[in-house]
């Protein structure tokens, strides 16, 4: 399941997105150089001050999100930056639903 968030161009944005029932809320900063992210899910916080990076997952580490994600899908790999948020960049998040390959034993 994917879904794309809308996103304004404005450097900081703060906003709620519902996932298969889970509320994930984002905080959006415009730093000097890059944009970071604070995430939290179910009022919980997953990360803070998370750089932004283009076209991989943003959350480095599977077990903090049972399996859902973020990525900034953007042109040429260029960096995530608010001035292009509602042009040629937009954030997705995305759960697995449990499809992807099972590594460990059942």
């Amino acid at each position: 399941l994917m879904k794309v968030i809308p996103l304004k161009a404005i450097p900081n944005q703060r906003l709620s997105v519902n996932l298969e029932g889970v509320n994930w809320t984002l905080t959006i900063k415009a730093g000097r150089h890059a944009m970071y992210l604070d995430i939290e899910r179910e009022s919980e916080v997953i990360a803070v001050g998370m750089r932004a990076v283009a076209n991989g997952p943003i959350i480095p580490y599977r077990y903090l999100t049972d399996g859902t994600n973020l990525a900034f899908i953007t042109e040429n790999d260029d960096l995530p930056w608010y001035e292009s948020f509602d042009r040629t960049q937009s954030l997705i998040i995305w759960s697995d639903d449990g499809l992807t390959t099972n590594t460990g034993g059942d």
